[in-house]
């Protein structure tokens, strides 16, 4: 049984919060101390219709980190908005 690596795990968690907006998080690459994440924000609109929004770059950022953080301190995140 192969193991999940951590930005894996990271993109996993947090990609389901995002495609609710049609947004979408890939894992771009990981060594030992680096894991560039790749995001594309959906298409909802800034009104929120349906309860739902484009979550901001900076904020998955700030949750993203804050989880990673939690599980190896030493990992650094970039995350990088896609077109």
């Amino acid at each position: 049984m192969a193991v999940t690596s951590i930005g894996a795990q990271l993109v996993a968690e947090f990609e389901r919060m995002v495609r609710r907006d049609g947004g979408e998080v890939t894992l771009l690459a990981e060594d030992d101390d680096l894991i560039r994440v790749g995001y594309r924000p959906g298409s909802a609109g800034p009104d929120c219709k349906d309860d739902v929004c484009v979550l901001p770059q900076h904020e998955l950022r700030q949750l993203m980190a804050e989880t990673l953080r939690r599980r190896d301190p030493k990992i650094e995140l970039v995350v990088e908005v896609l077109p």
